[in-house]
């Protein structure tokens, strides 16, 4: 629309493109006309006349604008929003984004914990003020020396905002980092889970250059990649609830990463401590204190999440799974997998996996995924060790089901654990078709 020497509202001197790669918008380097400024200028327009693109970038100067003179957010410095197009001016970055830092960050690991921090922070000041900004990824965080602000804001959303998208199906955002929910109208609903999302992705993109459409663990320091999937969780319950979660999980992680973590094991059995206290006298449970034990166990080295498993009490097992922790329950049952796979502990202690295994499988409201993960590590740990008493608690749990979702779930755990004791479960004494045809196949091809 306009070209190298045009002015534009009689003010700014067009003096070339700085990008044309945004959905409705463009940016110009520009320059004052009548005047002069000791930086560079850039001016972002809005590209598209279709009446709701105006009113999302009108609402985008807009909520920058509420934003002034906060220094994690870029500042609008100039806006007319009755020119056509209407624009808005501001400071051009000369240090990019941060996509120009993904070959530096992989080899600092301290750079990579102010980076995330200072990207958490960011978001966090949009949380604040209950805007979600719903399209981030490494592009939209700029470099300002050694500060970092979030920037483009054209697919925000406030709540209560009566310039959201009409349309309940239509979703936008970046291939790779678009949230589950989001494709089934959750984009007009956007909360801090598809916020979240994003970050997760942001983040493995910086420490992996990788397509964040798949997340592959190699070359990802362990406690960094627990934090990505525990981002980008398909299901937002299952993701960090809050911003303040997430930054307590990245010092945690490098923490660890950076030799910082020498009492976090001791803070971690504090944490146990305090748990099994409450559940022994009786007193009611703290969801957040579970909620930080789950995650610092997580954090741990394998050694570490061994020696903590082993400490934790039978009661713990019963409230697990209860409301509102159950959330963590998987990321639990993943940490307590390493202690079954490790197989150091007595044949007699498969018994006592078996059996906290069960209180989770005949949990009332345990979703399908969290029994069979509670199922299949009680048939490891009694496998490994050889325990008969600990073989009947999980002969038990699979000859009991009679829902046939679940059914056909634990038929498909049988088939794949044929090589242990599940062979020799009597297919007569269970009552779901699927789970008495799996034991049936395996006998035969025994």
């Amino acid at each position: 629309m306009f070209n190298e020497g045009d002015v534009i509202d009689g003010k700014y001197l067009v003096e070339g493109i700085c990008s044309n790669s945004g959905g409705m918008g463009t940016v110009l380097y520009v320059r004052p006309h009548l005047s002069f400024i000791p930086y560079r200028l850039v001016l972002k327009y809005c590209k598209d006349v279709e009446e709701e693109n105006l009113k999302r970038f009108k609402r985008e100067v807009r909520l920058l604008a509420s934003l002034a003179n906060n220094p994690k957010v870029v500042q609008v410095l100039d806006q007319n929003l009755e020119y056509s197009p209407p624009y808005f001016t501001m400071r051009y970055y000369t240090n990019g984004d941060l996509l120009r830092y993904v070959g530096q960050l992989p080899s600092s690991f301290a750079m990579q914990e102010s980076v995330f921090l200072q990207m958490i922070d960011c978001v966090q000041e949009l949380h604040s003020r209950n805007i979600f900004h719903r399209d981030i990824k490494p592009q939209n965080f700029l470099v300002d020396g050694d500060q970092i602000v979030v920037s483009d804001f054209g697919l925000t959303t406030e709540i209560g905002s009566d310039t959201a998208f009409t349309r309940t199906a239509m979703y936008w955002g970046t291939h790779g980092y678009i949230p589950p929910e989001f494709l089934n109208g959750g984009f007009k609903f956007a909360d801090a889970a598809g916020d979240v999302f994003m970050l997760g992705k942001t983040i493995y993109v910086l420490l992996t250059q990788r397509d964040p459409l798949y997340l592959l663990s190699d070359g990802v320091s362990p406690p960094l990649f627990h934090i990505v999937e525990h981002c980008c969780a398909l299901a937002k319950e299952n993701r960090y609830q809050s911003l303040v979660e997430l930054r307590l999980s990245i010092v945690t992680a490098y923490d660890i990463i950076l030799g910082r973590s020498r009492g976090l094991i001791g803070q971690v059995r504090q944490l146990l401590l305090s748990i099994n206290s409450r559940i022994e006298q009786g007193q009611e449970c703290r969801v957040e204190e579970i909620n930080r034990f789950v995650e610092q166990v997580a954090l741990l080295n394998e050694e570490q999440q061994v020696d903590i498993c082993r400490e934790i009490s039978a009661t713990f097992f019963e409230i697990i799974y209860l409301p509102p922790v159950i959330n963590n329950l998987f990321r639990f049952l993943e940490s307590y997998k390493k202690l079954v796979e490790s197989q150091n502990y007595g044949f007699s202690y498969a018994e006592t996996i078996a059996t906290n295994m069960s209180a989770i499988f005949f949990g009332e409201n345990v979703p399908i995924r969290e029994k069979i993960k509670a199922l299949e590590l009680a048939i490891l740990g009694a496998h490994y060790m050889h325990r008969f008493a600990a073989m009947d608690t999980c002969s038990w749990m699979i000859r009991s089901v009679k829902d046939p979702n679940l059914g056909l779930q634990v038929a498909t755990l049988i088939l794949n654990l044929g090589n242990t004791f599940v062979t020799n479960i009597q297919p007569s004494e269970c009552h779901d078709d699927s789970i008495i045809n799996a034991l049936y196949q395996l006998q035969r091809d025994t």
